[in-house]
């Protein structure tokens, strides 16, 4: 047996498969440099139609030179504290999953929650005097 030919003919297959492989990466290389290019132009695309929309929506429409009444001034209201609002009602659409379904209820239960939980947040005293024992408890944070 020789094994110098045996080893020089296991090393041309070597590289033969290592030069195929390499062709193969090259061109996988190839394929994704070109669907890069297409998919980055589709983005700009897209991104130039809602850019459009978007000034579309935000120009105020023309008023016509033909009305001479002043525009409205606005002046900002102030921001008054309100109580949270309740959650709106769950209302099942009738073409939902049964999985769509078990979702929605569950996003309306965690509603309720927070709200319950924000209405509890806001506690005043029941009395009018000053107890430092109740302030001890109404206090807004229990980190100190």
């Amino acid at each position: 047996m020789d094994y110098a030919a045996e080893i020089e003919r296991i090393a041309v297959e070597a590289r033969r498969r290592s030069a195929n492989v390499a062709e193969e990466i090259d061109e996988i290389h190839r394929q994704t440099a070109l669907r890069a290019e297409r998919f980055a132009a589709e983005t700009t695309e897209r991104l130039q139609e809602l850019a459009d929309q978007d000034q579309v929506v935000q120009d105020p429409p023309e008023v016509p030179a033909e009305s001479s009444a002043p525009p409205p001034s606005r002046t900002p209201e102030p921001v008054r504290p309100s109580a949270p609002r309740p959650p709106e009602a769950f209302e099942p659409d009738p073409n939902w999953t049964p999985e769509q379904l078990r979702q929605a209820e569950i996003r309306a239960a965690v509603a309720r929650a927070r709200a319950a939980r924000q209405a509890r947040s806001t506690v005043a005293p029941s009395d009018g005097d000053y107890d430092p024992e109740s302030e001890y408890y109404r206090r807004s944070t229990w980190l100190d």
